[in-house]
């Protein structure tokens, strides 16, 4: 199921709402699973149900794009 408008709206606009923690160029780092301690910029949301996954551009080495659930992520600031 796409992602609605208005949810991407508020993403690309940085604005944060409780279904959706981070927006566009957030540097967060993954802190479960197998990507756990890697770093990267959320570059999109892909999905909202069953949970909000984001699509994240790592940091670093080794690179190619990583799906990971909202609540597996932390914002670094």
């Amino acid at each position: 199921m796409p992602v609605p408008n208005e949810i991407n709206d508020h993403f690309l606009a940085g604005r944060r709402t409780d279904q959706v923690r981070f927006v566009i160029n957030d540097t967060v780092r993954i802190t479960a699973g197998p990507h756990a301690k890697r770093t990267g910029a959320v570059i999109s949301v892909v999905t909202i149900e069953p949970e909000t996954t984001f699509l994240i551009e790592p940091g670093e080495s080794p690179w190619g794009d990583l799906q990971v659930s909202q609540s597996k992520l932390e914002l670094i600031e």
